[in-house]
């Protein structure tokens, strides 16, 4: 029934909330809207966010208002991984937007495959059979980009920045998620890395 999966998605979000917290020591003290649509015909006709949404999105959050939208997939644990992703980018707005030293303007700082590989690092975790594919396929291809070739276009940011957050948290630990994000914010990632990691 509805309830039930009204229930069942208030219970993820209070879950994914948990996690993301620790990960960006952010706390929400406004209501950040969700806005869940019974199919995904349902939810491309939303006018909740501006723009046209095409067959493979499975989620939006809107920056401005920060709000999250998306719809109920057919599959549960396809709808928690999108609710998990989608999370991650209201967090990351949040942090950045109400930010002691950065603001709207900052997000410019951020590269996509930062955004959008630590979205999927969060929501997937460590160890995701589809980006492990791409990574084995690169491998075997010789072409595993450095982080500035990641910014170009010829590398799928989904895959390719959730394969530098596993990485890079397996390496150095979760607890620099945060710092390289928001120091990628404030000074670009160059300066980023130097000050979080002290090293080029």
């Amino acid at each position: 029934t509805n309830k039930q999966v009204i229930n069942r998605m208030a219970n993820w979000s209070e879950e994914w909330y948990d996690n993301h917290q620790k990960i960006f020591r952010d706390t929400f003290y406004a209501r950040n809207p969700l806005i869940f649509y019974n199919s995904h015909a349902e939810f491309q006709q939303t006018n909740a966010i501006y723009g046209d949404i095409g067959i493979g999105t499975g989620g939006v959050t809107e920056g401005f208002k920060n709000r999250v939208v998306l719809p109920y997939s057919m599959i549960n644990q396809q709808t928690q991984q999108v609710l998990g992703h989608e999370l991650v980018h209201a967090f990351q707005y949040h942090k950045v937007i109400n930010g002691d030293s950065t603001n709207l303007e900052s997000l410019a700082n951020l590269p996509l495959w930062m955004v959008e590989g630590m979205a999927e690092y969060l929501s997937l975790g460590h160890i995701d059979t589809y980006t492990s594919m791409w990574m084995r396929d690169a491998v075997i291809n010789n072409d595993v980009p450095n982080v500035k070739k990641l910014s170009t276009y010829k590398y799928f940011p989904y895959r390719y920045g959730e394969a530098f957050w596993a990485f890079f948290s397996g390496t150095y630990g979760d607890y620099l998620v945060e710092p390289l994000y928001m120091n990628t914010a404030k000074y670009g990632m160059e300066e980023a890395v130097k000050m979080t990691l002290g090293m080029k």
